[in-house]
C-alpha cells in the first residue's frame, strides 16, 4: 500500500486567522495543533517531510516541554511543510517560485503588536522595535525554585506604535503554577496569559500608552514558579535585536561551583562559546554568576550551564 504523497499545508489552513497569528508568533505548538484540528493530519505525517524532525519531538512541541528557536530548524519546518516565509517574517522561500498556484500571502495582524524583524543587527537603523539593554536575573534558592525577572530597556525605531510584546517563560520542571506579573516597568503593563499547559506560560505584556515612534519604555516582568532539579541550564532567547544583555543568575546558598560554560547560539545555527564573557563572584549569600553579550540579532539564543557540588544541588 502506498503512503501517499508528503504532506503540506492546506491553502483552507493557510488563510486562516488564527494559523497566521501562530506563525507570526512562531508558536510551532499552536501551528501543529491546527494542522492536526484543520487539515486532519497526524504528528507523524506532520514530521514527514521535515529533515530531522521526528513524531516524538512534535509531540513534545505540541505539550510545551521543547521549542522551536533555531532559524535552521524554523526553514526546515517551513520548507517541508510548504509554509511561505513572509508567514514568519522571513524572505520567500526558494519553492514559492516554483508553485504558480500558490499565491496566499500573510495578512496584517488585528493588533499592532511588532513581530522581531530577522538577520537585522541589534543597532540597524532600518528596525522596528530594538532592545538597548535587556536585564535578566534569575534567583535561585537553595531548593532549586527560581524567579525570573527580566527588564527590557526599548526603543521604537519604526513608524507604528507598539502596544505590547509576547512572550513565553519554560521549565522542565515547577514547583507551582508558573505566575507572571509585571514590575519595574516606566508605563502601565498588563499580564495577560495566552497559553499555560504547566510547565509553559505564553503571555502578553500590554502596554499602555503605547510605545510611539522615536520613544524609549523601560518593560519589566518576574515569572515565579520555575525549578531547577536535575539539568542546570538557562536558555536565554532574545526576540527582538539586541544591544546588550546583562545575564546574572544567583545561586543562594550555594558556596562554590565546580564547572560554569556559556555559548552564543547565532541564527544560522552555529555555536560560540561565550564563556569568556563569565565573571563569578561570592556576595556573602552564594555564588554570583554575570554574563554580559553585546550585539546579538533576532532569535538568538544563550545559554547558561553550571554544576554545584552535589551536596548543594
Amino acid at each position: 500500500m502506498s503512503a501517499g504523497p508528503d504532506y503540506t499545508v492546506s491553502e483552507d489552513l493557510l488563510v486562516r486567522a488564527d494559523f497566521q497569528q501562530a506563525c507570526r508568533e512562531r508558536d510551532f505548538g499552536q501551528m501543529f495543533r491546527l494542522m492536526k484540528q484543520w487539515d486532519g493530519v497526524s504528528q507523524d505525517r506532520i514530521a514527514a517531510p521535515i529533515e530531522g524532525l521526528t513524531q516524538s519531538r512534535v509531540s513534545r512541541i505540541v505539550r510545551g516541554v521543547d521549542r522551536v528557536v533555531s532559524v535552521g530548524v524554523i526553514e526546515r519546518i517551513i520548507d517541508g511543510l510548504h509554509i511561505p516565509g513572509s508567514f514568519l517574517g522571513l524572505a520567500p522561500r526558494r519553492w514559492e517560485s516554483q508553485e504558480a498556484n500558490r499565491t496566499v500571502t500573510a495578512s496584517e495582524p488585528v493588533v499592532p503588536v511588532l513581530p522581531p524583524r530577522q538577520n537585522i543587527p541589534a543597532a540597524s537603523p532600518i528596525g522596528e522595535l530594538i532592545d538597548r539593554q535587556l536585564d535578566v536575573t534569575l534567583d535561585v534558592h537553595p531548593d532549586g525554585r527560581v524567579d525570573v525577572h527580566q527588564v527590557h530597556h526599548l526603543e521604537n525605531l519604526g513608524d507604528t506604535p507598539v502596544t505590547g510584546l509576547t512572550r513565553q517563560v519554560w521549565f522542565k520542571h515547577v514547583a507551582g503554577p508558573l505566575k507572571v506579573e509585571a514590575t519595574e516597568s516606566d508605563r502601565n503593563v498588563f499580564i495577560k496569559t495566552i497559553h499555560d499547559v504547566g510547565v509553559q506560560v505564553k503571555f502578553s505584556a500590554q502596554i499602555f500608552p503605547a510605545i510611539n515612534p522615536g520613544e524609549m519604555a523601560t518593560v519589566g516582568y518576574t515569572c515565579i514558579g520555575g525549578q531547577f532539579l536535575d539539568e542546570l541550564y538557562w536558555r536565554q532567547t532574545v526576540f527582538l535585536p539586541t544591544q546588550q544583555l546583562r545575564l546574572q543568575m544567583r545561586l543562594h546558598g550555594v558556596e562554590a561551583l565546580i564547572g560554569c560554560s556559556a555559548v552564543e547560539e547565532r541564527t544560522d545555527g552555529l555555536e560560540l562559546t561565550a564563556t569568556e564573557s563569565l565573571t563569578l563572584a561570592n556576595d556573602g549569600n552564594g555564588t554570583v554568576i554575570d554574563l554580559n553579550r553585546r550585539d546579538l540579532r533576532s532569535n538568538q539564543s544563550v545559554t547558561l550551564r553550571w554544576d554545584v557540588p552535589h551536596e548543594t544541588a
